[in-house]
């Protein structure tokens, strides 16, 4: 039987048999070229600096992820930078494009790991991702996917890996919670089942609201994957249902595209979602006049920067930080999650005895109730983070914090 979590992808063929990985690899200033392994695991300062390996895709249908994911984890870099490094040692990147396929990122790990790397950084999705994964794991070093939200990534890989992305167990809990707080009790779902990412959320959400009374009375299935831009079927699927809320749990940009369709069919029911929907791109194409009543579980409020008074001023200014170095304000909210996970990675790799990646995954496993900006980091478990959700709305074209939940308290409530 095929493994649950592995999303059922159309891979693209993107390398003929026995092409090499010939420029695959593009160091960032002042990574060398060439060096030693890494793969000893240690986290030794090495001519002055640690460095991190970045296996992550720069093209292919994963990059709308993977580079706002590794841009947040420049702007970390450089803030732990300016403060003087991990225990005085500098930290310095090296970065190659997987292309959004699982077979190149393995080779783009082996890759980075001859080239010296001492921390392998991988993709934002559990199935892009797992095979870099696995090769960091096996050559000892400490490997991070920083966003990727998947329970099942630390169980697969191994005890020197772990994923910091919020989990699609908070996501959907946080979601059904919400549902519920509103008065929400039923609910047209729209799911793409092509994602793990969507149906573990699902599962975590039907585990939390129809214990609480609510009922999933209709379910839609859509190829958001495969790019599918016509939603008047489900919408009038939708019409005749008259659900309290619509869940929406499909990928950007076809998700608002759906919105947009729902909107100027006339349909103003409230839509409930994940982090798929945040990102300011969503009121430019749903249409300011229309975007209103939509709201979202996330890690990190961040949408408000610059416009809303409640954003954490830490966040406001991570935003301008990353608008300075990258020409615009953070495209996706993988930005924002890779900052604040690998801030709290350096909380740990900061300490004494903290040598190695063994050392490392102790002190990071160790962490509990650990604050951030933008949030709190409540433990890790099984290798990944959980975090305390945050429901953001976008309402009349603006965004706003609504609330905010506590991840144990969450986890009660639906055991």
């Amino acid at each position: 039987m095929p493994h649950p979590h592995i999303m059922k992808r159309r891979w693209p063929v993107l390398v003929a048999a026995g092409a090499t990985l010939a420029g695959a690899v593009a160091c960032s200033s002042g990574a060398a070229s060439g060096g030693r392994s890494g793969g000893s695991g240690s986290l030794a300062c090495r001519d002055g600096r640690i460095l991190v390996g970045i296996a992550k895709a720069d093209s292919g249908f994963a990059s709308f992820f993977d580079v706002a994911g590794k841009r947040g984890l420049e702007v970390a870099v450089q803030e732990i930078n300016a403060r003087g490094g991990v225990k005085g040692c500098k930290i310095q990147t090296i970065a190659g494009d997987t292309k959004s396929d699982p077979a190149i990122a393995a080779q783009v790990a082996r890759s980075l790991i001859t080239k010296g790397a001492q921390i392998l950084v991988v993709a934002d999705d559990f199935d892009t991702g797992v095979a870099a994964a696995r090769i960091g794991q096996r050559e000892g070093l400490l490997t991070l996917s920083l966003a990727a939200s998947s329970t099942v990534f630390g169980k697969a890989v191994g005890d020197r890996f772990f994923s910091g992305g919020i989990t699609t167990t908070e996501l959907g809990l946080g979601q059904a919670r919400y549902a519920l707080d509103r008065k929400w009790t039923s609910t047209f779902q729209v799911l793409d089942p092509g994602l793990a990412y969507f149906t573990e959320q699902d599962a975590a959400y039907r585990r939390l609201y129809e214990g609480g009374g609510g009922k999933v009375g209709g379910v839609d299935r859509v190829d958001s994957l495969g790019g599918q831009s016509d939603f008047s079927s489900t919408i009038s699927k939708i019409k005749a249902a008259r659900p309290d809320v619509v869940q929406a749990l499909a990928v950007f940009p076809a998700v608002g595209t759906f919105v947009k369709q729902l909107r100027a069919a006339g349909v103003d029911t409230p839509v409930l979602g994940n982090i798929t929907l945040q990102t300011r791109e969503l009121p430019k194409l749903v249409g300011a006049g229309r975007a209103d009543d939509i709201y979202y579980a996330a890690q990190v409020y961040f949408d408000g920067a610059g416009t809303d008074p409640k954003t954490d001023p830490a966040i406001a200014t991570f935003a301008k930080t990353y608008e300075k170095m990258f020409g615009h304000f953070p495209e996706q909210a993988n930005a924002p999650g890779a900052y604040q996970t690998f801030l709290a990675i350096d909380t740990a790799l900061q300490r004494k005895d903290v040598t190695d990646a063994a050392s490392a995954a102790k002190a990071i496993r160790e962490q509990r109730g650990l604050k951030v900006p933008g949030g709190t980091l409540d433990q890790w478990k099984d290798g990944y983070a959980v975090w305390s959700p945050t429901i953001v709305g976008l309402e009349g074209g603006r965004f706003t914090s609504v609330t905010a939940y506590n991840a144990t308290s969450l986890r009660s409530g639906a055991a």
